[in-house]
């Protein structure tokens, strides 16, 4: 009889050893792939912020272009040149200035090619002070806060459909007006006759069968000039035209005022009594403008550009022809990990070797340039 057997196989495990190293590769391949996952996310991070800054840039230049474009537009008016508007009204404050077209005021320090500080935990200061700065005589600041380091820009112009002057009236001063839908209580009204122009306040809008009636009185704030003679000549054949005067003033600030705010592009519009409005937060991340202005010296053509000047080195604003605009964006919700990254703006490069060097905040921050012709001047007119 045979005895039967059989063989059962032996099954060999992992050692220690190997179990280790298993475990090691793959911690190591799990640190890998997280390193990559917080790298990518680091990475998107970032260039989302920088699309932030780029699309805060954009709009920041479109805003302060469109009313650069139209700086000291008069209408059929076209320029002054030597002739001069009769300023109707009463006692207006300093500040207005529609005469003017452009008026620019340059920051301390802040130069083309000169190094500017950053703006983290700055605080506001006061228009009135030194820090701000013009060389044409005349030009009166507005007072209220604004960021140090960045310039400040305002723009006169008129706007709006022109409403026809159809009659003159000089007892009491009023105009007679067709097509006035742009026109309402207390705006400010330039009117002129192409030859000859003035400003005045309409105080009262009175509409009638087919016209309308702007009142030139004193019963509005400022109003205008009691007994006030008016010059400007109209008739229904031929006819004068009134438009609105708007002013728009640009410059860079803080939400509240608050000096651990970021900053922001801020705008003042012309307010109904001759000042400026209450402010207006645009554009958040906009941490300094600095304005060149292009002027026409000596005898050049009258479109050309011999030099770009800061605020306080142009004499004559309505030579300037162009103004070129410098943006300094920074990142409002996204900070670097590492040291902070190269940048340029205003002519210097700020880099850990260079005598800009970098500010210690670790934000991104981005320069934008742009140029816009004034409508008239840069047509020669």
């Amino acid at each position: 009889m045979k005895t039967l057997t059989r063989s059962i196989p032996i099954k060999e495990g992992h050692s220690l050893v190997e179990l280790l190293i298993a475990m090691t590769l793959g911690i190591f391949l799990i640190n890998g792939a997280f390193q990559l996952f917080v790298s990518a996310r680091v990475t998107q991070e970032e260039m989302m912020a920088r699309q932030r800054m780029l699309e805060g840039a954009r709009l920041a230049i479109s805003f302060i272009g469109d009313e650069l474009r139209m700086a000291g537009y008069l209408g059929c008016f076209v320029s002054l040149g030597e002739r001069r508007i009769n300023n109707a009204l009463n006692a207006p404050p300093e500040s207005f200035q529609p005469w003017f077209g452009l008026q620019g005021w340059e920051s301390a320090g802040t130069a083309f090619k000169e190094s500017i500080h950053p703006s983290t935990a700055v605080a506001l200061v006061r228009t009135d002070t030194s820090e701000w700065k013009t060389l044409e005589a005349g030009h009166v600041l507005p007072r209220f806060d604004a960021l140090p380091n960045s310039d400040i820009i305002r723009t006169w112009n008129v706007e709006g459909t022109p409403a026809e002057v159809t009659e003159v009236n000089q007892n009491p001063p009023s105009f007679m007006l067709r097509n006035a839908q742009d026109i309402e209580r207390n705006d400010f009204v330039l009117v002129s006759d192409c030859a000859r122009a003035e400003i005045v306040q309409a105080c009262s809008i009175t509409q009638q069968t087919d016209s309308t009636l702007l009142g030139v009185s004193t019963t509005c704030n400022p109003g205008n000039k009691s007994g006030v003679r008016l010059v400007t000549r109209a008739s229904a054949d031929a006819p004068a035209e009134a438009m609105r005067i708007q002013s728009t003033l640009f410059y860079v600030g803080k939400r509240g005022g608050e000096a651990l705010n970021s900053p922001a592009l801020f705008r003042r519009s012309l307010g109904v009594d001759g000042s400026p409005d209450s402010a207006e937060e645009l554009i958040e991340g906009v941490e300094s403008l600095q304005f060149l202005y292009g002027v026409r010296l000596g005898d050049a053509r009258a479109s050309s550009v011999n030099a770009y000047l800061t605020a306080d080195k142009v004499s004559d604003f309505s030579e300037v022809v162009s103004v070129r605009v410098d943006l300094l964006m920074q990142s409002v919700d996204y900070s670097q990990s590492a040291a902070s990254q190269d940048y340029g703006f205003n002519g210097v490069r700020y880099a850990l070797d260079s005598r800009g060097g970098l500010p210690d905040d670790k934000r991104l921050r981005q320069g934008f340039s742009a140029t816009f012709y004034l409508r008239n001047r840069g047509l020669g007119l």
